[in-house]
């Protein structure tokens, strides 16, 4: 009886925390529609903090912080969206528009400096994982790995039950076959979960910030110069203070932009 009791309080509980959820999100989209984009950004923001994150919440989230003019929150809220949910057009629509208008902010900061702004292009093996682990959610190759799985239980079915030689052929040949494209396929999932948490990449959150060739304010510039807020690179590695926090990463954007950039002046994806 105890149990049941638990079991029905447990449910009321998150059903008025998803109810209290829904109407934040609906004053946050209120608000927003109205023209009020810092009240959106707080009232999105309190429903990430109590609630945790999702891909249209992330979205919603990067489209306020876009109509109040920080490119640098704006790009890491679909950044993170776009981890979430690979496929979503308006989310990959967004970043492409903020990315050409961030690569126009760092082509002005040149000054007559002939370097490349956008990032290079990747190898073979990196447009393959990236077409892997990035492109398609890990839910979507779990959910394909789940359908050979049943496929295999269905030929396996048929190799053992059927009494036909052609049937029972094709039972354990496409047994096989399924089985191997279900481990391919989960193999993928896992690759893309671990996409999500990784943490190889980032986006300059401060107005301006100049490339140092060492980690340390008192560095040489390095040739690239200067990023803009919203820029996205890739983190090379980083330096830990005696407390083991993280006071510096070494980024890259390409092979123009290679330097040390303060932690507090970059967010991780």
């Amino acid at each position: 009886m105890k149990v049941k009791i638990y079991f029905i309080l447990l449910i009321l509980f998150f059903s008025t925390t998803c109810l209290e959820a829904s109407n934040i999100v609906g004053k946050a989209d209120s608000a927003y529609n109205a023209g009020s984009f810092r009240e959106a950004i707080q009232l999105y923001n309190s429903v990430v903090d109590e609630n945790g994150t999702s891909a249209p919440l992330l979205f919603n989230l990067g489209n306020a912080y876009f109509q109040e003019g920080d490119y640098g929150n704006a790009m890491l809220c679909w950044q993170r969206a776009r981890r979430l949910d690979p496929s979503n057009t308006e989310i990959n629509s967004n970043i492409n528009y903020l990315q050409n208008r961030v690569e126009d902010a760092n082509k002005a900061e040149l000054k007559g400096k002939r370097f490349k702004v956008t990032p290079d292009e990747p190898s073979f093996f990196q447009s393959v994982h990236s077409a892997i682990a990035s492109d398609v959610s890990s839910n979507r190759w779990a959910v394909i790995a789940a359908v050979m799985f049943v496929m295999f239980i269905i030929t396996a079915a048929l190799y053992i039950f059927s009494r036909n030689v052609i049937a029972r052929k094709i039972g354990f040949f496409g047994g096989i076959c399924f089985i191997l494209c279900a481990l391919v396929f989960l193999m993928f999932s896992f690759m893309g979960a671990k996409e999500i948490y990784s943490k190889d990449e980032g986006i300059v959150m401060a107005f301006k910030v100049t490339l140092l060739t060492e980690p340390g304010k008192d560095a040489d510039a390095n040739k690239g110069g200067v990023l803009t807020k919203g820029t996205k690179v890739h983190v090379l590695s980083e330096e830990v203070d005696a407390e083991g926090k993280v006071t510096w990463y070494k980024v890259r954007l390409n092979t123009d932009y290679i330097g040390w950039v303060a932690a507090s002046d970059m967010e991780l994806i």
